[in-house]
């Protein structure tokens, strides 16, 4: 059974722990200063780094946003008749189509995650 340990730190102290542990966990740190480094210890989780959880994000509201269906609606409202057209604005378009979907296939890169299509 697990038990948790809770301590309060200063910002000062903790500021310290967070550089020490550098990619690892805060409790992965702390055991292993506690109780050394132990072979039969789960498999150690990494601390995703801050750049990578900022792109998790971005592709998070990239998804939910629905701004390429969107786009793409736009664009057949236009092709349809049912927005004034002109060639600039549906090129515009369908630029503005491309680039979301190479910004969606260059963070699922980024984050070496298998794209679900």
């Amino acid at each position: 059974m697990k038990k948790r340990l809770t301590i309060n730190l200063t910002d000062e102290q903790h500021a310290r722990l967070v550089h020490k542990a550098g990619n690892r966990t805060l409790a992965e740190y702390s055991r292993e200063q506690l109780f050394g480094k132990n072979p039969e210890s789960k498999v150690r989780i990494r601390k995703p780094k801050n750049n990578e959880v900022m792109l998790a994000r971005v592709l998070a509201a990239l998804g939910s946003s629905n701004m390429a269906v969107s786009m793409r609606d736009i664009a057949a409202a236009a092709r349809n008749g049912a927005l004034p057209e002109s060639p600039s604005i549906l090129l515009d378009l369908q630029a503005a189509c491309l680039t979301i979907q190479k910004i969606r296939v260059d963070l699922i890169k980024a984050l070496g995650i298998k794209p679900v299509d």
